[in-house]
């Protein structure tokens, strides 16, 4: 009996178990064919993503020479304090006989240690400095006077002529920054080497068709040098060594990987020959720096006047297949977000506008120009570095310590323009570009200058040129490539360049002449080789920058920091493409 009550419970159990299975209701159902629908959609989407890109291993060697220089950070230092000597005794530094007397500077500060920290604590570049020294200058300016025979009543007439006055007190500064830059004295030329430098370069590129017209298109990027992760690297007065966005990824630091690329294409709009691009934009790389590197085209303005990371919109029109005319905009600099205000913002928006035409595009030859303004130019861009001397008062920062740069004021307007020819004829690849830019200064400087000017000085506009022009030879059925290039930029040059990919500094951005030459071989289809040599000699200071006004190096200048007279880097790479 008690077999057959088992054997009855457990039918009543397997009948009830089928039965609950049974009657699965519809809706039960249909959920659960929405969810194995959904996983399929959800894998086509990611089967939708094309992937893409390329690892590239380099080993370089790295030479320089610098230009004999005064330094321009000591001698902002011994101004800073000879300022404090003179507002602390109400003296001149200066002995009986005029010269300048520096031990008594640096004596008044041991013995009042206390009131030098708190000079420099309200020491301000716009405000107490210009003050300061204007005061100090021209207390100098009149004990010269009299010291050199002069009476009250002459000088008093002096003050009365401005122009009279102004080129005698322009004769006594120059007076006292030779006398102060001869605490110091001359940096000799000294030669740099760094004999072996890797590094490795990931690029991940990304392809996605979101409906018939709209495309999406990115790059996540890692490039790093060996052994060190310096995404904050010390400056060193060139462009590149900034950490900002405009030249993130394309200069070596971390192993973190980067959104270089991110933007739709909006093709056909309304059924006519018009497109709308917006996000992070290609803009690095352009015509004809790919040549060089055995890439296609690799971004939309030419390379010669924009190799800049930035965030912006083209508006394009196709006229047929081999004429495109691009309307461009860009934000290199928020002034609000992120930077702690909450009120009428004082500075404005840095940006740019203007047109990527490609006149003539086909196989065989390529006719292109790129025209932009920079607008409200700031004193450089938001970002990181570490920064060996106060810009201010020039004394020593306290250790390596990473500090958030932020730009101080808007220097005004900078015109581009660049044309750029390039054919294939027979084996032979070749190119020529020039290239012009106009700097259109307000009258404002900061501790690092104004646009092509120093510190304090009137900026003026100035114009600058560079001519770039190459040549490739393609042989072993194009699988071995030859090529030489040439570039020289005047002494008002000025591109927008840091994220060119060079190490030493942007090639194109040169206020001298670089020489490059390289060998390319395609061991298999996507996997590369390639040795180059390029060498710069470099005119002028300052190339990369918009600060300052440019010093011809063979006239023993004084810079804020040491500047190559000629460098060279030897390399070595592979890139595997995929």
């Amino acid at each position: 009996m008690k077999k057959t009550l088992i054997a009855l419970l457990a039918l009543v159990i397997v009948i009830s178990i089928a039965t609950g299975a049974m009657a699965k209701t519809t809706d039960e159902k249909v959920k659960d064919l929405r969810k194995k629908v959904q996983k399929l959609e959800v894998n086509d989407k990611k089967d939708a993503i094309q992937w893409g890109g390329d690892l590239r291993v380099e080993a370089h060697t790295i030479t320089g020479e610098t230009a004999d220089y005064y330094d321009g950070m000591a001698l902002q230092n011994v101004m800073v304090n000879s300022m404090f000597y003179h507002q602390d005794t109400g003296n001149l530094p200066m002995n009986p006989d005029g010269s300048f007397n520096y031990d008594g500077v640096q004596q008044q500060i041991a013995d009042n240690y206390g009131n030098y920290l708190y000079f420099l604590n309200g020491l301000d570049f716009n405000t107490t400095f210009p003050e300061y020294m204007g005061s100090m200058l021209f207390d100098m300016g009149q004990a010269m006077f009299f010291m050199g025979g002069g009476d009250q009543a002459a000088w008093d007439a002096l003050m009365q002529d401005q122009a009279a006055f102004g080129a005698y007190m322009s004769q006594v500064q120059d007076g006292a920054m030779g006398m102060m830059n001869a605490v110091n004295g001359v940096v000799p030329s000294y030669k740099t080497n760094n004999d072996i430098l890797y590094t490795t370069r990931l690029r991940l590129d990304m392809d996605a068709k979101v409906s018939d017209n709209v495309t999406f298109s990115g790059r996540l990027s890692m490039y790093k040098p060996w052994g060190a992760s310096t995404q904050v690297g010390v400056f060193n007065g060139q462009a590149n060594t900034m950490a900002t966005d405009a030249a993130s990824p394309g200069v070596p630091g971390g192993e973190t990987l980067k959104v270089e690329r991110a933007y739709f294409n909006w093709k056909s709009i309304g059924g006519a020959p018009v497109y709308l691009s917006l996000g992070r934009r290609p803009s690095t790389g352009g015509p004809p720096l790919h040549y060089r590197h055995d890439e296609m085209r690799a971004g939309t303005p030419m390379g010669t006047v924009i190799d800049f990371q930035f965030d912006g919109a083209t508006l394009g029109y196709n006229f047929g297949e081999k004429t495109t005319v691009r309307a461009c905009y860009g934000l290199g600099y928020e002034s609000q977000y992120g930077n702690g205000t909450m009120q009428a913002d004082l500075m404005k928006d840095a940006s740019f506008f203007g047109f990527n035409i490609d006149a003539y595009n086909t196989e065989k030859m390529q006719i292109q120009t790129t025209i932009a303004r920079a607008f409200n130019i700031t004193d450089g861009f938001n970002g990181y570095v570490i920064m060996p001397n106060d810009p201010v008062s020039g004394n020593p920062m306290p250790g390596p310590i990473v500090t958030r740069y932020s730009p101080s004021a808007n220097m005004g307007e900078i015109d581009l323009a660049s044309i750029l020819l390039a054919r294939r004829d027979g084996p032979i690849d070749w190119f020529v570009t020039g290239s012009w830019s106009k700097t259109r200064p307000d009258d404002v400087t900061t501790p690092f200058g104004g646009l092509m000017a120093d510190p304090f000085e009137t900026p003026e506009s100035q114009t600058g040129q560079m001519y770039y022009i190459g040549a490739r030879f393609n042989f072993n059925n194009e699988k071995t490539k030859l090529g030489l290039e040439w570039n020289k930029g005047s002494q008002y040059w000025f591109n927008f360049a840091p994220a060119q990919d060079d190490l030493i500094a942007p090639k194109t951005s040169t206020r001298g002449t670089v020489i490059e030459g390289y060998i390319t071989h395609r061991i298999t289809p996507k996997f590369v080789v390639k040795v180059g040599y390029i060498s710069y000699d470099y005119d002028y200071s300052g190339s990369g920058w918009h600060l300052g006004a440019p010093k011809d190096l063979a006239s023993t200048p004084t810079l804020g920091f040491p500047t190559y007279s000629k460098a060279g880097k030897l390399s070595l790479g592979f890139s595997a493409r995929f």
